[in-house]
């Protein structure tokens, strides 16, 4: 046993406020004390958190037209600093033989695998240095590479001064577009290389344009003007024209809440006429047939999205799966009449068909998360990634007759075969009943791989990002995803999707709307109450943490409420208002949630945790990067300063270049470290 829990075991446990918590412990007090004599247990094969981090990840499936491989992306973390190598395998979708990288050069990243449409070429974007290119033209890192369906003799196909971002093959295969920035222009780069680089905000961004070359990469041509930014593309199947769409403004919050989807002529880039003003960052997709175009329409307050199919002949359009009660994730031309994807009901994807002309969905299998990406070939199988509670997300698939039928996925990849050694934890979906106004509320339990009923455990309650987000039941161990490195280590985890999360429709979702702390933390709270009254948490060793809005809700829930040990407070939005003028995603995130920060003054100080940083009396910790434009570091400064003002105990952690999502493995290793360590020693 460890001191500390011998000493926690004769030391008076802290005084709750609440007849409700007195009527406990009354009925638990046996419980309870057996709680405290029973340390974590240390157990053979759990994996270290640089073991966790090290996962490498696996996505981006995409079948050859005629269903016999799959292409597919790894991505593999590297110590030291280095950039995660980036990697394209190749693998059968009969299963016959296994899994074969596409070589390339030690210092090249390669991302984006598309197949031709014959089948016989494979495109994909590559950093590959190009040999003698010290002698060529000005040529950007990141190009179109193409090489044959075997793999041989990969060769690059675009020579862009800008960085490539996107491309797309044209339906007979003549012809390539791509998506490059402009770089900047000689006078801009000889100013900046002597540092006379005053930036006039909205003024000087590089944009992103529509190029179009022939399938060898010849006659290059910018298509769209230098002024306009083009977020995505889709080539209609007759050449003649391109869904695009565009913003006026480069940046995060143009691309999510200032975009518009136009039609455009693929000769001359004219423009043809406007979908909508009002896109997401749904893609777009053209139906087979091209007399439909399948986009994304924002919803009123930018936290919610509607998928939609256009009939320009018709000028007509169709909202999908409104009707169906869950979140609308992706979704791909299976054929003229049918559309296929994954979306969230639960915790649970699903794999959906969807009627493009009425909308109305069925469900054809339940699978796990996280998924990482779906494709379609011509004859209906359906390759996937997606990970699963025993493991990682890996490549799988299935054929037309499996996916009708609710079949089975055959799983063609093991990439992190490490995992199968690792005492991984239990995973159960769970439903409670909100005492708010008596709605479902969902969530994920993971406890420890040996828990018995009878058995309390210290227990983390994590809270996701968001508020537009959600928990899914399956792979959860990474940096960010807490629960298997804890449950291994003898903790049960909740995760619970409170109102303004995915997976209950978009009335749920925005639940949120003018509430981001009360309605959401009792739901939170009703999950924890639950768990208590089934001997599963332990009420005096409970803890709350996460990242972003997942480290709001931490925040909020120490200054709100005595049921938490500890809180960690990752990323965390803490003075909403001063967020939402200082954020990269300054229109409608936000706003979309509280209205004008001028207007509402009130309402946004009401849901932001620094005004309850006086009540927080239990230890806290801070972690924030120092690079993040989403949630300004001030914000985690803030937090931390106010903490220490009212002699609460707090430490702060900063992170050097570390953006709002982590990307360096030393970082993230970091993190998960003292995540550990902090809970081992509040706990």
């Amino acid at each position: 046993m460890r001191t500390s829990d011998a000493e926690d075991c004769r030391t008076a446990l802290p005084v709750r406020s609440t007849l409700r918590t007195l009527a406990l412990r009354a009925s638990i007090g046996a419980s309870i004390a057996m709680a405290c004599v029973l340390p974590l247990q240390a157990r053979d094969g759990v994996p270290s958190a640089a073991q966790v981090v090290d996962l490498k990840e696996v996505g981006d499936p995409q079948i050859s037209p005629d269903g016999t491989t799959i292409a597919y992306t790894v991505e593999t973390p590297r110590p030291g600093g280095a950039s995660n190598l980036r990697r394209i395998w190749r693998v059968a979708s009969d299963g016959r033989s296994a899994p074969v990288e596409l070589a390339a050069p030690e210092t090249a990243a390669d991302r984006m695998p598309r197949w031709s449409p014959d089948g016989t070429r494979l495109g994909f974007l590559s950093t590959r240095a190009v040999p003698g290119e010290e002698t060529a033209a000005p040529r950007a890192s990141s190009q179109v590479w193409v090489t044959t369906a075997d793999g041989a003799t990969p060769r690059p196909l675009t020579a862009s001064a800008g960085e490539v971002t996107a491309f797309s093959w044209s339906a007979d295969g003549t012809r390539v577009a791509y998506l490059a920035i402009d770089p900047p222009s000689p006078e801009r780069a000889a100013r900046i290389a002597r540092k006379d680089d005053a930036v006039e905000v909205g003024r000087d961004g590089q944009f992103t344009r529509l190029w179009i070359s022939d399938a060898n990469g010849r006659d290059a041509r910018a298509l769209t003007p230098p002024d306009l930014q083009v977020q995505d593309l889709a080539w209609s199947p007759d050449g003649r024209t391109f869904a695009l769409r565009v913003s006026d403004e480069v940046g995060l919050g143009a691309m999510w809440y200032r975009s518009r989807v136009v039609l455009i002529s693929a000769e001359d880039g004219g423009m043809l006429g406007t979908v909508t003003t009002r896109a997401s960052g749904g893609p777009l997709a053209w139906s087979p047939d091209g007399t439909r175009l399948l986009y994304g329409q924002l919803g009123p307050h930018g936290h919610t999205a509607t998928r939609m199919v256009y009939a320009p002949a018709t000028d007509t359009h169709v909202a999908l799966a409104t009707a169906w009660p869950g979140t609308l994730r992706t979704l791909q031309w299976r054929d003229d009449g049918t559309l296929v994807g994954i979306g969230l009901r639960g915790v649970r994807p699903h794999l959906l068909a969807v009627d493009p002309s009425d909308g109305e969905v069925v469900e054809l299998a339940e699978l796990q998360g996280p998924v990482r990406g779906l494709s379609l070939a011509r004859n209906g199988r359906v390759a996937l990634a997606h990970g699963r509670a025993e493991q990682p997300p890996e490549v799988g698939t299935l054929s037309e007759a499996e996916v009708l039928g609710g079949g089975r996925v055959t799983w063609l990849t093991d990439t992190n075969p490490q995992v199968h050694a690792w005492p991984l934890g239990q995973v159960r979906d769970r439903v409670w009943t909100s005492s708010r106004d008596g709605r479902p509320i969902h969530g994920v339990l993971v406890l420890p791989p040996d828990w018995r009923p009878g058995t309390r455990l210290p227990t983390l309650v994590q809270a996701h990002g968001g508020p537009a987000d959600a928990w899914l039941s399956g792979w959860l161990g990474s940096w960010h995803d807490w629960a298997q490195s804890l449950a291994m280590r003898g903790y049960a985890v909740l995760l619970p999707n409170p109102r303004g999360s995915y997976g209950q429709g978009d009335d749920f979702t925005s639940l949120a709307r003018g509430d981001w702390g009360d309605g959401p933390f009792q739901d939170v709270l009703d999950g924890l109450d639950a768990l208590e009254a089934e001997g599963i948490a332990d009420p005096e060793r409970v803890a709350i943490g996460g990242w972003s809005y997942g480290g709001y809700l931490s925040a909020w829930a120490v200054g709100h409420s005595d049921r938490f040990r500890t809180a960690i407070v990752g990323a965390a939005v803490i003075d909403t208002a001063v967020m939402a003028l200082t954020t990269d995603v300054p229109y409608e995130y936000l706003p979309g949630y509280f209205g004008n920060v001028l207007e509402q003054r009130d309402l946004y100080d009401r849901n932001s945790p620094i005004h309850s940083a006086g009540n927080v009396t239990v230890p806290v910790l801070v972690l924030h990067g120092e690079d993040d434009r989403r949630v300004p570091i001030s914000q985690g400064e803030q937090f931390h300063r106010a903490l220490q003002a009212n002699g609460t105990p707090v430490e702060m952690v900063r992170y050097p270049r570390g953006p709002h999502w982590f990307e360096a493995r030393e970082q993230e290793r970091d993190v998960l470290e003292r995540v550990l360590g902090w809970l081992e020693r509040h706990l």
